[in-house]
């Protein structure tokens, strides 16, 4: 039986052993690469600041996470339309202050992705890759910085500046509607 099997064989049994491992990547244009954080829910993983390496994709070659705290509320939706969700990264300042720092001066969002890997005890070495319930795609929006923590807002782009008319971002082209640009 592969670990996906046994995974979603678990899932159905309603097994409580299953561990929940959690991933965010923070990019940026002004950022040679992504920054990628592993949540240690309660040291289990190892100490801060130590690395633990994962598959970006089913199948990928792993690459190093950092050991980190966070804490994420996902962006949705209600009755008014989508709401913005809530990333908390605990004693980043020695990680994120250079980021923000180069942000200045940017026109561009600082991108967010987050990543769920599902194990069995012990069986961390077998991951393959992420499930399927990741978000990718997110922005951050709003940012702020302390000496212990960074805060920031995060969200899916903003629709109504990608619906453009022409462009590469362009939602109607000449191809598919030309009545729209006689």
């Amino acid at each position: 039986m592969t670990v996906s099997a046994a995974l979603r064989e678990a899932y159905a049994s309603g097994d409580e052993e299953g561990v929940v491992v959690e991933t965010v990547e923070v990019d940026h244009a002004s950022l040679e690469g992504p920054i990628r954080l592993v949540r240690n829910v309660d040291g289990a993983l190892g100490e801060p600041g130590e690395t633990l390496s994962l598959p970006l994709v089913a199948g990928g070659a792993p690459v190093p996470h950092l050991l980190c705290a966070f804490e994420l509320i996902a962006p949705g939706a209600d009755s008014d339309g989508p709401t913005e969700g809530k990333l908390r990264l605990d004693n980043v300042s020695d990680v994120l202050h250079a980021l923000l720092k180069n942000v200045v001066g940017y026109n561009e969002a600082i991108r967010v992705t987050f990543r769920f890997y599902r194990v069995l005890p012990g069986r961390l070495d077998t991951v393959t890759g992420p499930d399927d319930d990741s978000f990718s795609g997110l922005e951050m929006t709003a940012v702020e910085l302390s000496a212990d923590s960074a805060e920031g807002a995060i969200a899916w782009p903003d629709g109504r500046q990608q619906s453009v008319p022409s462009g590469p971002n362009a939602f109607f082209d000449r191809a598919s509607y030309p009545a729209l640009f006689s």
